[in-house]
């Protein structure tokens, strides 16, 4: 029996809570297929995806007892949709290879259901079988795969606008081990540090089970790397790091953190990568993309005190950025709110732009740092080379840099530590043009 019209019972509801029920009896006023009302909760389609684990999966709905008199007692009966139903009410008019899934592929714990007076709800569980449904997927792919059920009843009243519940399933995908994040995100320490670190990994779905996993250094990754990003990521040497090579997943815990210590300072200045690979899971798979964390830390040396420097640049702006702005001086003067700029004024100035910086002192060099102008709109570095000489006439190339379009500090480990009393930024590319700007410059080193 169904109820399509909900607005008499609203009425008549309101009109009971007005007058006395002596008066009014509840079958004069409301007719007696509302008095107890039963719909499904969450009714509608609802997508799914399924985890082959070996194990059915468990949905659980609810069918609900409402009306103006839901102390009474009603039962209910669960169909599922023929083919033929399916495609009548569903494939047809919306045009969708809907394909029902074999009585293999699933179950349903009860279909039909008693409600007592107390009752307010029952609640459903259907079990779906990923294996056979997988396997009904893979011969037919075009097609979507669906469970529609529908709440009925010979003697009670069913909202027909939430009587049924439509399982489109989405796909059956093998649960995989892996890491959270496999980025590379280079973190930065000062020379002389300890290092610890905490890396994150699990199941990416609900675990039930305890998953025992190993895990190695995979350094073909940092060469790879290495070879494809152009970077300088070194191997951090035996003895100087160590994580568990084995731990345990259990069971109700979706992901867990490997602990790894760094004995940054047993090491030099410079960039190293620590490739952590999951090297074998007792269940299920390793997710191709997530079987490896590249730690990756930067030991940045000392940073040099930069009192006696100067600093000299092949072009700048002497009078356009305002007074005392503009010139190369504004990079070492320790305020971020000056900046040195290629000259425009006048006349821009052809690529390359370069600034030599004087130290006063002889250091080996191991990194440099560059802070864009402090304006999202003008970060116009780009890119360029870093040389080191000991006196001003010969230099040797040391590294190389491309800057983001960022405001924080950005430092730059040289490709070989060099020695020497003067440092130059060669910028090559500009973000805008032929212009170009730094707020500052640092230098670190031994």
């Amino acid at each position: 029996m169904k109820m399509r019209n909900t607005f008499l019972l609203a009425g008549t509801l309101l009109l009971l809570g007005a007058c006395d029920e002596s008066k009014y009896e509840l079958d004069n006023l409301v007719p007696e297929q509302y008095h107890k009302v039963l719909y499904v909760k969450n009714s509608g389609k609802q997508q799914v995806t399924l985890y082959d684990t070996g194990e059915d999966y468990k949905y659980t709905f609810s069918i609900l007892k409402s009306g103006s008199d839901p102390s009474l007692t009603a039962n209910v009966d669960i169909h599922v949709l023929t083919q033929e139903e399916l495609d009548t009410k569903y494939s047809t008019p919306e045009a969708v290879n809907y394909k029902l899934i074999g009585t293999d592929c699933y179950s349903i714990e009860a279909t039909h259901l008693d409600f007592s007076a107390n009752d307010r709800y029952k609640p459903v569980n259907v079990l779906l079988n990923p294996e056979n449904i997988k396997t009904a997927i893979a011969a037919n792919p075009s097609a979507v795969w669906v469970l529609p059920l529908q709440v009925m009843s010979e003697s009670d009243s069913i909202n027909s606008e939430k009587d049924e519940l439509f399982l489109q399933i989405t796909g059956v995908i093998t649960p995989s081990f892996g890491f959270v994040s496999s980025a590379v995100s280079v973190k930065e320490y000062s020379y002389g540090t300890g290092v610890s670190a905490k890396v994150s990994l699990g199941l990416d779905t609900e675990n039930s089970w305890d998953i025992d996993c190993k895990f190695e250094v995979d350094d073909a990754y940092r060469i790879a790397y290495n070879t494809k990003n152009k970077t300088i990521f070194r191997t951090l040497p035996a003895g100087t790091y160590s994580f568990p090579e084995e731990m345990t997943l259990s069971a109700g815990t979706t992901t867990t953190e490997l602990g790894v210590t760094i004995k940054a300072d047993q090491l030099e200045p410079g960039d190293y990568m620590l490739p952590i690979h999951i090297k074998s899971v007792s269940l299920f798979g390793i997710s191709a993309d997530k079987a490896v964390y590249p730690l990756a830390i930067r030991i940045l040396g000392p940073q040099l005190v930069r009192t006696d420097w100067t600093i000299e640049a092949n072009t700048q702006e002497s009078n356009g950025e305002g007074a005392g702005n503009g010139v190369a001086k504004c990079a070492l003067d320790g305020n971020l709110s000056t900046y040195w700029h290629s000259s425009w004024q006048s006349g821009t100035h052809a690529l390359p732009h370069i600034l030599i910086i004087d130290t006063n002192k002889s250091y080996t060099f191991t990194q440099i740092g560059l802070v864009q102008r402090q304006n999202e709109s003008y970060t116009d570095a780009g890119a360029g080379v870093f040389y080191v000489s000991d006196d001003k006439v010969t230099w040797t190339k040391v590294g190389v840099f491309t800057m983001q379009k960022i405001l924080a500090a950005q430092n730059f480990t040289l490709e070989t530590p060099m020695k020497g009393r003067y440092f130059k930024v060669e910028i090559t590319d500009s973000n805008r043009g032929l212009n170009t700007s730094l707020s500052e410059i640092y230098a670190y080193g031994l």
